[in-house]
């Protein structure tokens, strides 16, 4: 995969988000007979999973790029965050809240597929952008090596006065 190409995160971004939302319409659980959908069956999580599947559509769509609300915090890190706290609440609520006597149906297994892939989408489309890293002036930021000194293993050795400013900037002086 090349570091500009991030198509296939951003469709899992998107199809993650579009069937959180979606799987909120399905049965989540079945009560006596009585099916819920996950509208139904909670009253906060849902607007929190809507909330979650909205910012990932939006993150799908833009590729993530903008500054949410802050330039330093990008719309695919808060889409990761929202997935990851997503992922947790949604296995909390299946394996220690769920209703008593009520049977897990399709729709909660769908939001827990969904926040996973909105989860890891995110998190790769993140990682992704974080390695390519080029700033608003269209050069690319330097490598580690450069920004501390270090010499290149390619240039071959060091001169004797880049030998002192490593040892000295290495050694806190």
């Amino acid at each position: 995969m090349r570091a500009t190409d991030r198509r296939r995160e951003r469709l899992i971004i998107g199809a993650g988000g579009v069937l959180l939302i979606g799987s909120l319409f399905l049965p989540w659980a079945d009560a006596g007979g009585a099916r819920h959908s996950g509208w139904d069956l909670w009253t906060m999580a849902d607007i929190y999973l809507t909330i979650t599947g909205i910012v990932a559509i939006w993150a799908a769509i833009t590729g993530g790029r903008f500054g949410l609300f802050r330039p330093d915090v990008s719309l695919n890190g808060a889409t990761d965050l929202l997935g990851v706290v997503a992922t947790v609440l949604l296995t909390w609520l299946v394996a220690f809240d769920y209703p008593d006597a009520a049977a897990r149906e399709v729709g909660v297994f769908v939001a827990l597929a969904a926040a996973v892939a909105v989860m890891g989408g995110a998190g790769r489309l993140r990682d992704a952008a974080r390695r390519v890293a080029i700033p608003a002036h269209g050069r690319r930021r330097p490598t580690l090596e450069k920004s501390m000194g270090a010499v290149p293993p390619a240039t071959g050795s060091a001169s004797p006065a880049q030998h002192a400013h490593l040892s000295a900037r290495r050694s806190g002086g």
